[in-house]
């Protein structure tokens, strides 16, 4: 058997996964995801390795009579290799690579052009103009001593987590700061909708309460950060987090936290919690209760829009599809998008986007 150093010689010139097209063979570096083991149906044994870099993710198949298939047990999931594959693409299963050749990739790969967070998935934006964005909202609309000190205390608390943890291991905002993007994101769209709403509705008494529509926002999947497990390629449910989830987890944790505040409103904090655990907007979704408030129903509403436009826009950015439309998105009821006509000169300025 060939060893993973003996790689055979295919190209000199590293090209990137996500550059790779059917038929070619190149030299890759690509992060190990995911290694899913299984039997045929002729009861032989089988290594599916998931494989990305920061725009795509490709399956290599390593069926019984692989050269590499005992030496990939010893492959480590999060670690970053130096491939010499072949690409082919397949209607069923999309892209996928024949591993030639492969090692682990070290810092002298450099030379070539390695760079792990090349591979990795993350933000668009840096994390702390988010976090500033974010306190910006939480100053100009919590006003309730109380409800502002938990808020400012949880987020100073979980900072370095929350600077890097993805919103979900799949499905929207699955990245490196996926989870800050998506709150950031809720808390630009909330403070929009609470000005319109609150001033549409103005004969509400009690008036609409901007600042729990903010805090909740804010607080409506801190328990991502005790659900899941930090993973620069992909995140990892931890033990609590499956059997419990992360729903009833945030509600816990902003819980165990109102009870450190002397003379927290009991009101106000059932109000906040009832937020967090309906912010699903449906049992079949993984809501345990439903919206009850009108800022409870605030919250699951930006929360189910902001996911779906990120799945959408994803799908989008990242399609590899030939025709004018994306492969059919899961998330989205399993439909296609249409992906336009692309503009000559797009307008890519972000100055206005905090």
């Amino acid at each position: 058997m060939r060893g993973s150093n003996d790689m055979p010689a295919i190209a000199n010139v590293v090209t990137r996964l996500s550059d790779v097209v059917d038929g070619q063979e190149a030299v890759c570096f690509a992060a190990l995801v995911k290694k899913t083991r299984g039997m045929t149906k002729a009861n032989q044994p089988f290594i599916k390795c998931l494989f990305r870099d920061k725009r795509v993710a490709c399956e290599a198949p390593l069926w019984h009579d692989h050269r590499y298939i005992q030496e990939a047990e010893g492959w480590t999931e999060g670690l970053a290799y130096r491939l010499q594959m072949r690409a082919s693409f397949n209607l069923r299963y999309g892209m996928q690579i024949e591993i030639l050749g492969i090692r682990p990739a070290t810092d002298a790969d450099a030379a070539d052009g390695y760079d792990f967070n090349d591979l990795v998935e993350s933000g668009k934006y840096p994390p702390q103009k988010l976090i500033d964005s974010i306190l910006n909202r939480v100053h100009k609309y919590i006003v309730e001593p109380h409800l502002k000190q938990l808020v400012l205390q949880i987020l100073n608390d979980h900072d370095d987590l929350l600077r890097k943890m993805p919103a979900a291991q799949s499905m929207h905002h699955n990245y490196t700061g996926g989870l800050l993007e998506h709150v950031w994101s809720m808390s630009r769209v909330g403070e929009l909708l609470v000005e319109h709403y609150g001033g549409y509705y103005d004969t509400l008494n009690p008036p609409l309460d901007k600042g729990l529509v903010i805090a909740a926002i804010i607080m409506h999947d801190i328990g991502k950060l005790r659900e899941l497990k930090y993973h620069p390629v992909e995140a990892r449910y931890t033990k609590e987090g499956s059997l419990v989830g992360h729903v009833l987890m945030g509600r816990d944790l902003v819980r165990e936290t109102a009870k450190t505040i002397d003379g927290f409103p009991e009101e106000l904090l059932l109000l906040l919690e009832h937020a967090i655990l309906s912010h699903h907007g449906k049992r079949e979704f993984g809501a345990p209760i439903l919206p009850q408030t009108i800022e409870a129903l605030l919250v699951s509403y930006i929360d189910d829009l902001d996911a779906k436009m990120n799945v959408a826009a994803r799908q989008r950015l990242l399609s590899k599809t030939d025709d004018d439309f994306t492969d059919r998105v899961y998330a989205l009821d399993n439909r296609r998008i249409y992906k336009g006509i692309p503009l000559e000169t797009p307008d890519d300025d972000d100055a206005s986007a905090f």
